[in-house]
Order: C-alpha cells, then sequence, then structure tokens
C-alpha cells in the first residue's frame, strides 16, 4: 500500500473520531431529577426570573384594585429580591418597582425615585426564599411532588428534562399567599446537565377552561453577580 494511501485512510480516521456523536444524555426517573434539580437550585446564589400569570383576576390588595400579571428580577441568596411588577388596577397597567430584603418590602413607582416601605397589610411581593429554601421552596416543593411523567427535549439548544403529572396545590400555597389554589397540571423542565430548574408551568385545572389560570416561571443568568441594597444605598 502506497504511503499516499496510508496518509489518506489517517486523515479519514481522524475525521471519523472528531465527528463522534455526544454521550446520549441517560434518561432519569422523575424523582432523582427533581431530587438533583432541588440539590442544584439550592446551591445556586443568584438567579434572574419572570413570574407570569395568566386567566382569571387575582388581587393583590385587600381593597381587590390591584392585580398581578407580571413580575420581572432577580433574586440573591438568601432573602434579597428586586424587580418590577407589571400591575393591572382600575383599567390602567402600571409597572411598580419592588425591593425586598428580609421581611423588609419597598416599593416605588417606576420612572419615580422616592421609595415607599410596604406594611404587610398593603399586599403580598414575592418571597425570595422561594427560590432556594431547602424545605419550602419552589424547588424543593417539586422535588417531592407525584410528577412521575419524563421525557427529553431540546429547548433553545440545551437539553431538558420535562417533567409533567397533576399536584395539589397545597404545598405551594404558602409561597405564592394562596393565590395558587385546587388541582394543578403542573409541567416543569430541568437543564439535564446542571439539573437546574429552568421553566414551571402551572394550570389550574378548576378555573375556566376558557380561559384557565396560567402561572409560568422562568429562570436564568444563575449566579451572576446582583447586589441589592437597602433604598438609598444605606
Amino acid at each position: 500500500m502506497s504511503r499516499g494511501w496510508i496518509r489518506r485512510i489517517a486523515v479519514v480516521g481522524i475525521l471519523l473520531l472528531g465527528c463522534r456523536r455526544p454521550e446520549p444524555t441517560p434518561i432519569l426517573s422523575a424523582s432523582e431529577i427533581l431530587a438533583r434539580a432541588a440539590e442544584a437550585m439550592a446551591r445556586t446564589r443568584s438567579v434572574h426570573f419572570v413570574l407570569e400569570r395568566t386567566g382569571a383576576p387575582e388581587y393583590l390588595d385587600t381593597a381587590r384594585t390591584m392585580m398581578l400579571r407580571r413580575v420581572e428580577g432577580a433574586v440573591v441568596q438568601p432573602d434579597r429580591l428586586q424587580g418590577v411588577a407589571r400591575i393591572f388596577s382600575l383599567g390602567v397597567i402600571t409597572e411598580i418597582r419592588v425591593l425586598r430584603i428580609g421581611d423588609r418590602v419597598w416599593i416605588a413607582l417606576s420612572g419615580v425615585g422616592r421609595w415607599e416601605a410596604l406594611s404587610p397589610d398593603r399586599g403580598v411581593v414575592i418571597d425570595p426564599r422561594v427560590f432556594f429554601d431547602a424545605e419550602q421552596g419552589l424547588p424543593a416543593l417539586m422535588a417531592r411532588a407525584p410528577l412521575t411523567g419524563v421525557r427529553l427535549e431540546t429547548r433553545e439548544g440545551i437539553r431538558v428534562y420535562h417533567l409533567y403529572g397533576e399536584l395539589d396545590s397545597g404545598p405551594l400555597a404558602g409561597w405564592s399567599a394562596g393565590m395558587i389554589t385546587g388541582k394543578l397540571q403542573a409541567d416543569l423542565w430541568v437543564d439535564a446537565g446542571s439539573f437546574r430548574i429552568l421553566r414551571v408551568r402551572l394550570v389550574e385545572q378548576d378555573s375556566d377552561p376558557q380561559d384557565p389560570t396560567v402561572w409560568q416561571l422562568a429562570l436564568s443568568d444563575f449566579d451572576r453577580p446582583v447586589e441589592i441594597r437597602e433604598p438609598g444605598g444605606s
């Protein structure tokens, strides 16, 4: 065999090695995926989130004038949150800046610099601990949820586990301030590599079938540096 043929065979072999398919992602059980997801989220130091709600009105205040539609922001371990809430009130969509550190909460109208301390009877603001808490946080609660369906999918170029099933809203009532109710159809997407939760979708089955109440939570930008301070930098 000539040296030319030997070189060609060697080149083909190198190309074949370079084109070797990646190892397939193993299919794990739902309980194992959920347990790993809870551990991964407990180790996460910060995350960007978008929480959206559609369907029947749900009021944030005792006067029943403010309806939550969307909240976007960032949370930092263990108990800090900043974001912008989109509220539908008296026929007008208003954006309110929200800041929470521990049990202290401040709000301000978007575009207005003055912050106002919010007393507990004025309304409900998301507790940042629900994203991380090892016992009562959303990842920990979902890890104990009876989700049995699992399939592998690709979302935005990322291999994910899609878990699905039905569950009762009881364990979720605490972090949602009682706004999530009844039986739920739950879908959960978990990064197949890092096991971080990327998206949660909850549909209230007792809501109007023509306009069901749907909660969607999207998480991204894990562990990016975020500094959250009290108003005025104190």
